[in-house]
């Protein structure tokens, strides 16, 4: 199956639209294609979230343009969006009582008949989202008990029942150990080779990022930056990224470190 483009920024800015206010990003323009796993990287507070929650439609853009499979994003109607993208915020709700099985199979209340009974392939896409994120065996525990690690691969079993063709995720691995960090980004990767999704997450861990995914969407003070982990590596834009901080890159151990 050949990668397509699902999603396009055109000269997209973000922020908070009513305010009399610049935009707190502009000039986005980049696009998400099937197959990819890109990386979303940037100080605290530069938009990173924003942009996420503007992809998604959550938020409306400020100026530009986003295309859905070539069609505007704001022509969409909420059910349609819901089968096009699935979102993972950064710190979901926990709900007591609330099986594995269950908390995944919220992905499929698009697909639903009009009572809101799950069909036969309501429960295959549950099932094949379970197996897929190593979950099988938990499929009855309380979602609520789960460990840090766990809960994030329940979310992303959601949004794989969803079965949608891009997924977005704010800060996945943010409060996980580094075994359960490359677990989860191994997970996406993963899942854009055998399901052929279109997957974008923001991240702090640039080390991580850079020998996983394919492409690296970088925002900074001088603007917008679509790369692959070897062209950042050669174009000194990581050399930058931090300086205010007094922070140098190393290009050894691929993290940022005092000099």
């Amino acid at each position: 199956m050949a990668d397509h483009t699902i999603l396009e920024l055109q000269q997209l800015g973000i922020g908070y639209a009513g305010e009399k206010r610049a935009p707190l990003f502009r000039a986005i323009s980049a696009s998400v294609s099937s197959g990819l796993l890109i990386g979303l990287f940037g100080r605290n507070g530069i938009g990173k979230s924003t942009l996420l929650r503007t992809m998604a439609g959550l938020q409306p853009p400020v100026e530009g343009n986003i295309l859905l499979q070539k069609r505007e994003l704001q022509r969409w109607t909420p059910a349609d969006m819901a089968k096009q993208i699935a979102f993972v915020p950064s710190q979901p709700l926990r709900t007591p009582r609330l099986s594995v099985t269950d908390m995944v199979g919220v992905g499929r209340y698009g697909f639903t008949n009009w009572i809101g009974a799950e069909q036969k392939s309501d429960k295959e896409a549950i099932t094949k989202a379970l197996e897929a994120t190593a979950l099988t065996d938990l499929a009855q525990r309380d979602s609520a008990t789960l460990s840090d690690g766990e809960w994030q691969r329940a979310a992303i079993a959601r949004s794989l029942a969803q079965d949608t063709p891009l997924i977005f995720l704010d800060e996945p691995t943010a409060f996980l150990d580094m075994g359960n960090k490359y677990k989860i980004v191994y997970l996406l990767k993963e899942l854009t080779q055998t399901a052929h999704k279109g997957i974008l997450f923001s991240t702090h861990d640039l080390t991580l990022a850079l020998q996983v995914c394919d492409t690296l969407w970088i925002m900074d003070d001088h603007g917008f930056h679509v790369q692959s982990p070897a062209q950042l590596l050669q174009t000194g834009i990581l050399d930058t990224l931090f300086t205010s901080y007094g922070l140098v890159f190393d290009y050894k151990t691929l993290s940022y470190k005092l000099p």
